[in-house]
């Protein structure tokens, strides 16, 4: 099977930062909502569905809490095993996300109830999980789960049972060319929209020999192969190397040599390494090491703390694309589309877990945000509205951007709002908007 990662090559941090996998808890979670009584009556049929783009935000005048009976929504993390670091940040912002819904008045006045259960980063047990969360546990809907790998398991179980699903992804270019679903959408930026911000970087900044390099993760070598299909429509130069670092890699001497050789070589006039956030400070501090002064960017997915595995100077003056501007909100230019939804739910997220938010965090949010605003689109409490509803959202503000999905086109709903960073002194600091 390919190795198949989420939003943005989602699963970066490895074995070397999995012993934080602990803070994530056991096997098997139930976190009930602030209130599972029953003191009022199911409310599915009295609330009128709401616009399609006005979705929950943190500003959101207070109603108080939800009362009613909980709706159960469940999912199937990564909190053991090799997912188990970035699944811990994806993870609490889906909690978030629930605890101000149901802070906030729930959905048509009920609240939710969030059921986990670990995968351990394992197919077969995320597909007994979700059977089992959909058979025994009868979810209303489910979201995630976290691995790219696992979502069109998950998919197919939604079809099967004809439970609404929000999946996160991203999805490759060959899920997003194949089978329509009618029980399930996908949120997270793929390699199409990931390159086409590449290709808009290149052209902003007036690059014409590009030298690129990209880990065995296929969000990384998707997005770097649709770069190289538009070079000659864009008026660029772009070698790929063939080399495909393991997320396993430790000793980078021999890939740097080889780069070294198509320096000398290609004369470029900037290196793209598009790899995970614990691989690119190695190339990063490597080339620097050889003298190499060419602008360097980063993966996406290094647009996370992770990044600063080998300290601050490792990176200083790379560029990072940003799928949604998570990295540093406060960094972003006013005006900025998300701005606003940004900083609200850094501060919910803060004060909650005493830390920022990275993108992980808001990719985990944003499938709650997504499965709230169809549920109140469809105005009651039924699986097959919801669905419809679910791939008919147009315009839904989100962390990650505004999503748009439809019966034919559901494996992807951000589409831009990619910025771009550039690492000074140890900070993200904003350059320009990508797409």
């Amino acid at each position: 099977m390919r190795k198949r990662y989420i939003m943005a090559g989602l699963l970066v941090l490895l074995l070397a930062v999995a012993v934080v996998a602990a803070a994530c808890g056991g096997e098997t979670t139930t976190t009930a909502a602030p209130s599972t009584e029953t003191t009022a009556a199911p409310t599915e049929t009295t609330a009128a569905p709401t616009e399609t783009a006005a979705a929950p935000t943190e500003t959101t005048t207070a109603t108080g809490p939800a009362t009613g009976e909980p709706i159960k929504i469940g999912t199937s993390l990564s909190l053991t095993g090799v997912g188990a670091a970035p699944c811990k940040t994806f993870a609490q912002g889906i909690q978030a996300r629930v605890d101000y819904v149901n802070a906030h008045g729930g959905v048509l006045g009920r609240p939710l109830q969030l059921i986990v259960y670990d995968d351990k980063t394992d197919v077969p047990t995320a597909i007994a999980n979700i059977n089992k969360l959909i058979q025994q546990d009868k979810v209303f809907a489910t979201i995630g789960p976290f691995a790219q790998f696992m979502q069109e398991p998950a998919r197919t179980l939604a079809e099967q049972y004809k439970v609404p699903m929000v999946g996160n992804g991203p999805a490759t270019v060959e899920q997003m060319n194949g089978k329509k679903y009618q029980w399930s959408v996908m949120t997270a930026a793929g390699g199409i929209v990931q390159s086409d911000a590449v290709v808009k970087l290149i052209a902003k900044m007036g690059w014409k020999n590009i030298l690129a390099l990209g880990d065995t993760l296929d969000i990384d070598q998707e997005t770097l192969k649709l770069t190289g299909d538009a070079a000659a429509a864009n008026g660029y130069k772009f070698t790929l190397m063939p080399d495909t670092p393991e997320l396993t890699t430790t000793d980078f001497q021999p890939i740097l040599n080889k780069m070294m050789e198509q320096i000398q070589t290609l004369k470029p006039d900037a290196i793209i390494a598009y790899m995970n956030p614990l691989g690119f400070p190695a190339i990063s501090a490597g080339l620097k090491g050889l003298g190499v002064t060419l602008p360097l960017v980063a993966g996406s997915s290094c647009a996370h703390p992770a990044v600063f595995s080998m300290g601050p100077q490792a990176i200083e003056g790379v560029y990072i694309p940003d799928p949604g501007g998570a990295a540093n909100p406060q960094g972003l230019p006013d005006g900025f589309p998300t701005k606003s939804l940004l900083l609200d739910f850094a501060q919910i997220y803060q004060t909650k877990y005493n830390e920022p938010p990275d993108f992980f965090a808001a990719d985990g949010s944003d499938l709650v945000t997504v499965l709230v605003a169809a549920m109140n689109q469809a105005g009651e409490v039924d699986q097959a509205k919801v669905a419809q509803a679910l791939n008919n959202l147009k315009n839904l503000p989100t962390l990650e951007g505004p999503m748009n999905f439809s019966p034919e086109d559901n494996s992807m709903g951000a589409r831009g709002s990619m910025v771009l960073w550039q690492m000074k002194n140890g900070q993200f600091q904003f350059v320009t908007d990508l797409n």
